[in-house]
């Protein structure tokens, strides 16, 4: 059986292993042709709660966030594309809007899981 090539934009997207990493695989499998992965609420929401948690570095999530938002291959389903753009664009440009911390993914949380 041939492995998936979209599994790269899935690790990055659940954030499984070392950022680094991830972009770079992610970088390469959006660049050949292949079926979209999906990025939803869960998967945002689980990333938050891993920042919260301090399992992965809150200060990567601008990192993460910009790189999931530039994959090609990346969809968000409609009922969701707009919070979730928006989540995607404010946290990977903090200077714009307002530091990544601690504090602020919970908001995001708070918002995700009400909206």
């Amino acid at each position: 059986m041939e492995p998936d090539p979209s599994k790269a934009l899935t690790s990055l997207i659940r954030w499984e292993s070392s950022l680094d990493g991830l972009i770079v695989e992610a970088n390469q499998c959006d660049r050949i042709t292949g079926p979209s992965v999906h990025l939803d609420r869960p998967a945002v929401r689980a990333v938050l709660r891993r920042c919260i948690s301090g399992d992965v570095d809150v200060l990567e999530l601008p990192r993460w966030a910009d790189s999931v938002h530039m994959m090609e291959r990346v969809e968000i389903d409609e009922v969701d594309v707009d919070l979730l753009s928006q989540f995607l664009f404010e946290v990977s440009t903090p200077e714009l809007f307002e530091p990544i911390t601690v504090d602020a993914c919970r908001r995001w949380l708070k918002r995700l899981e009400s909206a």
